[in-house]
């Protein structure tokens, strides 16, 4: 009777043939295509036959029997085998199935062909089994060493990264985190495995446990911002929850990645501040004023909330300007500023114009007295001494308002007419309050505007 392991070189296309509608039940999609499967099934068989080979020639040696034939070293094909199979995304499962449809198509194969089975043709395949036993254990092996490896890498690359980074399980506990993780939660990373994320993140506002219960139901990636800590020490971070799916596409585990985005958030406020606020004086300038502007126009436009524009310009500030220098005119300015400000509730907006004009939106004012009463304290304030460092100066200031929606019911028009009462304002003597009126007062001067303007 003819060798087993003659057998197999001498029939390897029909055993190939039987081993591929074995298989490809048992990887359907997974392995690579046909042409690429058969080809490390022929390699393994190969290597099979050598290994059969190898251990007969130990039994004829030591006369052993095959049951206690010794193990052959791991083939070089085995090792090659498992490594490759893992980078075609195989399991060890699918692995492990490869080699039973391989042992199974050449027992089927090798029994047909015997009449019946002689006792040296089932030590024969005692020797098969053990010799592709030995090749699976191979493969498994570097396999697994291969999975470590990718692993190790992986970890080492996570561990290192100045990024949070780390993995939960379905209920939300702990499964790896790196140290940056351990840094922001504030705990050692030997003591957070098993530990509840949700329960040592520091912001109450942020529910990662909502976030996760969206990651696994919609099982998709989740991406937002949230900060940490307050004041000075407060922290932006951006973050990225993503769902790992298992082999039937359920949600095994949640992936967490943050990175801090501090310094960009910072830069992008300070863009915006000096987009918005006067460098000089710190208050809204122009655009940011005109904003607000619009936003309370059309606030009052839907519940019929009162509101005061107040225009107001320095008197006497180029002078100034002309023979102290324009350093001791924008230390003018800044005092200036402060004292507008200290006038003024904290819901009001205060803001710088230009030069040295400012504007004041003075908000719930249905009560004239109220808002004149306010713009006299202003005047008050302006005119008191200013230390420029080199000594005193004294300005006073001019004062136009104009009210929604008696004046006007356009941002245009209530900054118009507060100008023009602030205009008159200054033509009066200046240090004064002017009102503008639809009315125009008996008294009125040609050279006046069309509208009346009078002191209020």
């Amino acid at each position: 009777m003819r060798r087993l392991s003659e057998w197999i070189l001498a029939n390897m296309e029909a055993i190939l043939q039987a081993w591929d509608d074995n298989a490809k039940d048992l990887l359907p999609d997974k392995s690579a295509s046909k042409v690429e499967r058969r080809d490390h099934a022929k390699a393994m068989l190969v290597s099979i036959v050598q290994d059969i080979e190898q251990l007969q020639a130990e039994l004829q040696r030591d006369g052993q029997t095959a049951q206690a034939a010794n193990t052959v070293e791991v083939s070089k094909s085995a090792r090659e085998h498992g490594q490759e199979r893992r980078k075609l995304g195989l399991d060890i499962v699918d692995l492990a199935s490869e080699f039973f449809a391989l042992r199974t198509s050449v027992a089927e194969l090798w029994s047909k062909g015997a009449h019946e089975l002689t006792l040296s043709g089932l030590d024969e395949l005692v020797l098969f089994d053990r010799a592709i036993d030995q090749a699976l254990l191979g493969s498994i092996e570097s396999f697994t060493q291969e999975k470590e490896k990718q692993e190790r890498s992986f970890v080492s690359m996570l561990s290192g990264s100045p990024d949070p980074s780390y993995l939960v399980d379905f209920s939300g506990r702990i499964v790896f985190a790196n140290i940056a993780t351990s840094v922001l939660l504030g705990t050692p990373v030997n003591q957070l495995q098993g530990v509840a994320v949700a329960d040592l993140w520091p912001e109450e506002n942020h529910d990662l446990r909502s976030q996760f219960a969206t990651v696994i139901e919609m099982k998709k990636t989740l991406r937002g911002e949230v900060t940490v800590g307050a004041g000075s020490e407060k922290r932006w971070y951006e973050y990225i929850y993503s769902p790992v799916l298992d082999a039937n596409g359920s949600v095994e585990a949640i992936a967490g990645v943050a990175r801090d985005i501090t310094e960009r958030r910072n830069a992008e406020a300070e863009i915006w501040r000096h987009a918005n606020y006067d460098l000089l004086t710190d208050l809204p300038n122009r655009r940011l004023f005109r904003d607000r502007l619009d936003q309370q126009t059309r606030h009052s436009e839907r519940t019929g909330a009162p509101f005061a524009l107040l225009f107001i310009d320095l008197d006497n500030f180029k002078e100034v300007n002309d023979v102290l220098g324009h350093e001791a005119g924008d230390q003018l300015l800044k005092q200036a500023a402060k004292r507008i400000l200290g006038s003024v509730r904290d819901e009001d907006t205060v803001a710088r114009l230009s030069g040295d004009e400012f504007t004041v939106i003075l908000l719930d004012t249905a009560d004239l007295a109220q808002v004149e009463l306010l713009a006299q304290g202003i005047i008050n304030e302006l005119v008191k001494p200013y230390n420029l460092g080199g000594g005193t100066s004294r300005v006073s200031g001019s004062i136009g308002i104009a009210r929604y929606p008696q004046d006007g019911d356009t941002p245009d028009q209530l900054l118009m007419h507060a100008d023009q009462a602030m205009y008159r304002a200054k033509k009066n003597g200046r240090n004064q309050v002017h009102c503008f009126t639809q009315t125009p007062p008996d008294h009125q001067k040609p050279d006046l505007p069309e509208h009346g303007l009078e002191p209020c």
